[in-house]
């Protein structure tokens, strides 16, 4: 991604340029899926002091928007970050596109990892799958990270709705247009809207092109309406530590809601980024990393 001369952002967030170092793409079969997935972390010669990590994207993006923060993190932490199904280069779902078909198939995923316990770090939908995990899987999972989490709420709030119903009642006929997908962008995912550039915009057009692709998509879309998409009933039944992260300008969870949920799980953290719509890993990446290195450490004191 380029935003300027003077921009700070340390890599690119959108697909189809190289890879940093020690970045590698694989795939893996689970659950009827075909997953394509980053991974890094510290050198085969390097100390692995920190928990590994398993990046959850959100709607409808791909694994690359972790790289900047996964660079800054995988100094200490292995990392995995998968394209979710339906998404990017992972397979679509064999069935229904609903939140549980997404639920199981990513805990096929998660059980085909070669870690005996890993910490959950989920953007958005991401942040909705990283509960569900660590309610299946409570000893594997040995803390989570939301940002700018779905699902916490009991319904999908009405300015979500106002957002995207119209863009995916209109790809729902025909592929969304470049121009309609930037507004998206803009009025719903970042605050600096010079993210919103021609990377990510004409990756999410050349993904919505395809019929069974954009098919997928739109049923996610409304899936997350639905009443298996909330996890808002099993927040206080959340075991392990949480770290709960917002921007303060998303358009979508406002962050007193991300504030009223921590409240609910047991034990948890809350931090809000100023200046950061809805993905912190893409315009905060640096502040991302630094809190969620201290939540780790402290964990690790205890």
């Amino acid at each position: 991604m380029t935003i300027g001369a003077t921009s700070d952002v340390p890599l690119a967030t959108s697909p189809g340029g190289p890879f940093p170092p020690g970045v590698e793409e694989k795939y893996l079969e689970a659950g009827g899926v075909t997953f394509r997935y980053l991974q890094g972390g510290p050198s085969r010669t390097g100390p692995m002091t920190g928990v590994p990590l398993l990046f959850l994207h959100g709607y409808p993006t791909w694994a690359e928007v972790w790289l900047p923060l996964a660079q800054i993190l995988g100094a200490r932490h292995p990392w995995i970050a998968p394209d979710l199904p339906c998404h990017h280069r992972t397979s679509l779902l064999p069935g229904k596109r609903s939140i549980t078909a997404y639920r199981e198939a990513m805990l096929a995923f998660f059980d085909s990892l070669p870690f005996d316990q890993v910490a959950v770090v989920g953007s958005s939908i991401g942040g909705t799958l990283a509960i569900m995990m660590a309610l299946d899987r409570p000893e594997e999972v040995s803390r989570i990270v939301l940002m700018d989490a779905a699902g916490l709420t009991r319904k999908v709030p009405g300015r979500v709705i106002r957002l995207y119903v119209p863009f995916l009642a209109y790809a729902a006929v025909q592929p969304p247009s470049a121009s309609a997908v930037q507004s998206l962008l803009r009025k719903a995912v970042f605050y600096d809207e010079r993210y919103a550039d021609e990377g990510w915009v004409q990756t999410i057009v050349e993904e919505w092109a395809p019929p069974e692709r954009r098919k997928a998509y739109v049923a996610t879309g409304f899936a997350l309406r639905r009443p298996d998409a909330s996890v808002a009933s099993y927040l206080e039944h959340i075991a392990v530590p949480t770290l709960v992260l917002w921007g303060r300008e998303d358009p979508q969870f406002l962050w007193g809601e991300g504030e009223a949920a921590a409240r609910n799980i047991p034990t948890s953290q809350f931090a809000v980024l100023s200046g950061c719509g809805h993905f912190p890993m893409v315009e905060q990446p640096q502040e991302a990393a630094g809190l969620m290195t201290d939540f780790f450490e402290k964990i690790d004191e205890d």
